[in-house]
């Protein structure tokens, strides 16, 4: 886990609960974050529970909710990947290819997730999220927050695939008839 997205996590929690009750949470002791440094999946879901715990929501709803906090962060980080894209199922059908492409570039030593994307009908997508990390909440806010950036008339249906809980599933990105 990357240093930047706890500390972008340090961010939404400021918003979520309050400045005072994000600066105690229970961060590495003395160090902090350093954005380039890479930290365990444990520090996230430490600094996520103890959200969950002072917001009386499961883990599942804040990893969502910053989910989508982080995919208005990374649109605002990398606005040329977004600016590209003219919908939400044109942005992430090119995120294995096009987005994680360009990132491994920048991140070369990062373990990101895979996505495999395929067409659905009536232009949407099908998209199987699998990785070692349990973060499927986390991609389903990212995957909603970039429908939201894009005010797509998009439905999202999930399914949890077997295995490890959180590590694989199938997200259809259904456009709406209307």
């Amino acid at each position: 886990m990357r240093g930047e997205i706890l500390n972008e996590f340090l961010e939404f929690a400021a918003d979520s609960i309050g400045v005072e009750a994000a600066g105690a949470l229970a961060t590495r002791p003395g160090t902090g974050y350093e954005a380039g440094g890479r930290y365990d999946l444990a520090d996230l879901i430490r600094l996520v529970d103890q959200v969950a715990a002072a917001r009386h929501e499961p883990r599942a709803t804040v990893l969502t909710s910053f989910g989508k906090h982080l995919f208005r962060y990374f649109a605002a980080l990398y606005p040329t990947f977004v600016d590209e894209a003219g919908s939400a199922p044109q942005l992430l059908a090119g995120i294995e290819t096009y987005i994680h492409g360009e990132l491994r570039k920048l991140y070369p030593d990062s373990d990101f997730p895979r996505f495999e994307c395929a067409p659905a009908e009536a232009s949407g997508l099908t998209m199987s999220y699998h990785s070692a990390r349990p973060l499927a909440d986390l991609a389903e806010g990212l995957i909603r927050g970039c429908i939201e950036h894009f005010d797509d008339p998009v439905r999202v249906e999930r399914v949890d695939l077997p295995g490890v809980p959180g590590t694989a599933a199938r997200f259809v990105v259904i456009r709406e008839r209307g």
